[in-house]
């Protein structure tokens, strides 16, 4: 092999264990949690976690009735949404479920917005 070049072993698993150690897994689906931005803490330790994970889990969950769906509240929290009839506008929140601990900074979070800062 050529200096400078890497040895890429089958499919590029030299790279893959690279980015799987950069990355934290996600504690749902056991995968990669790459986009930090949308990352979602989980439990009391606040691991982070796939945004579309707990959606699917919440989802999954949840006596879901017609016209209802579970959508992002914001501040870490979901709520499963009434919509009324005649469209996607007028809503009523049947019920919230704060997924995330409120009030409360995880340390992958401060990283995050620190980079931001700087930027």
């Amino acid at each position: 092999m050529a200096e400078g070049q890497r040895d890429q072993g089958a499919g590029g698993t030299a790279q893959k264990a690279i980015d799987q150690k950069e990355f934290p897994n996600c504690p749902i689906c056991g995968r990669p949690v790459r986009y930090m931005m949308t990352a979602i803490a989980q439990g009391e330790n606040g691991e982070p976690t796939h945004f579309d994970c707990v959606l699917r889990l919440i989802t999954e969950n949840e006596e879901l009735q017609p016209r209802e769906k579970v959508c992002y509240l914001g501040n870490g929290s979901f709520g499963i949404v009434r919509f009324k009839p005649g469209g996607q506008t007028k809503f009523t929140i049947r019920k919230r479920i704060q997924y995330e601990e409120k009030d409360k900074a995880f340390p992958w979070r401060k990283r995050i917005s620190s980079r931001a800062k700087s930027r």
